[in-house]
């Protein structure tokens, strides 16, 4: 691959992906409130055994304040001392108590600053393993190291190397286990930052706890946010299926009143009809002039509605000869003045008519 004139390796160009990344998130991160940077950075509360001089200081770090426990003088140095004077903790509460970091004096150290090239940050603990004997005047056998990141851009890394011997820090390592303290870190006095990586002899899950612990609040605060969204989810879901209840309810009941109505209506269609034949019931001459139009009107030919208003009739109906009733009705003795009211219209098929006749009672049959 060509980039510029320049040709990159696989390796260069994941290094300079993963260094634009860093540099991405690390501009992301300025654009959050200072307070809030210090929350979801997590707590750098501790607990520190300083090796001075002439004793051992035993004090709580906070963001806030330094609390002096305890102060050992060297020649009361034991473990049942240093015991009594750490505060420990024990089952669920040991994982969330303080990490404790055995802090060396600063000049048992030896520092070195190195400059490597930026792709070696992907295995960067396995070269300083061999660099550690180029630059140490002593054995690899008898020394520690560690080793912090501090800069670097997308083609070199800057490393600083401490190196120190193993006797004093064996010698307080094994202090702190006769006393049954689960050292999480061993540092220097001059150093503000842990360690990226190194081989002291320190307690295996208490250094992991210490590497989560930054990352413990973010994700706290990612199991709330997921939690809550978990939550508004079940009340969306919730909601849903109520409302889809509802729904099938609404349209059960909307197919009720539509059936609740066509009833209705075949009801006020009966009531009206059981009228209409009282209503004759009650004139004879109504059901006489009927009788008499049923004999004078055609076969293909019926009604649907019939008025009579004294001697005034009218009539609507549906024939195939329709044109012809004209006629019929005014050659019977009984009716007279017979004519449409409407125009004649199709009826429900090609070969009948929609008809609306007025006429006059002549003589009651």
């Amino acid at each position: 691959m060509q980039a510029g004139g320049v040709g990159l390796r696989p390796g260069d160009l994941l290094d300079r992906v993963q260094w634009g990344w860093r540099w991405w998130i690390g501009q992301l991160a300025q654009l959050v409130p200072a307070p809030m940077r210090e929350v979801l950075a997590g707590s750098d509360d501790a607990l520190f055994i300083d090796v001075r001089e002439g004793e051992l200081v035993v004090s709580r770090q906070t963001q806030t304040r330094l609390h002096t426990i305890a102060r050992i003088p060297r020649d009361e140095f034991a473990a049942r001392t240093l015991r009594l004077a750490v505060p420990h903790e024990t089952g669920l509460r040991r994982w969330l108590s303080d990490p404790i970091i055995l802090r060396m004096p600063a000049q048992l150290a030896l520092v070195r600053a190195l400059e490597l090239p930026a792709g070696a940050r992907r295995n960067l603990a396995a070269i300083l393993r061999h660099e550690v004997a180029r630059q140490s005047p002593i054995a690899v056998s008898d020394i520690y190291y560690d080793y912090r990141v501090t800069g670097g851009n997308e083609t070199s890394l800057d490393i600083e190397l401490r190196i120190v011997r193993r006797e004093p820090v064996d010698a307080m390592a094994a202090l702190c286990r006769e006393a049954g303290i689960a050292l999480a870190d061993i540092a220097f006095d001059d150093n503000a930052d842990g360690a990226a990586g190194g081989t002291f002899p320190v307690d295996a899950a208490a250094a992991r706890a210490l590497k989560l612990r930054p990352r413990i609040v973010p994700a706290l605060g990612a199991i709330a946010v997921l939690l809550g969204l978990a939550f508004t989810g079940s009340l969306y879901l919730h909601g849903a299926m109520i409302a889809g209840d509802l729904s099938g309810r609404i349209d059960q009941a909307r197919a009720h009143a539509v059936a609740v109505q066509r009833l209705q209506r075949d009801l006020d269609a009966a009531n009206r009809q059981a009228s209409f034949l009282a209503l004759q019931k009650r004139s004879p001459a109504a059901v006489a002039v009927l009788a008499t139009l049923s004999r004078l009107l055609p076969d293909d030919a019926w009604l649907y509605e019939f008025e009579m208003n004294g001697g005034e009739i009218r009539i609507h109906g549906f024939s195939a000869s329709a044109a012809s009733l004209i006629g019929l009705l005014d050659s019977s003795p009984y009716f007279r003045d017979a004519e449409f009211r409407s125009p004649l219209m199709q009826g429900p098929n090609a070969s009948s008519q929609r008809f609306d006749i007025g006429f006059t009672l002549r003589t009651p049959p």
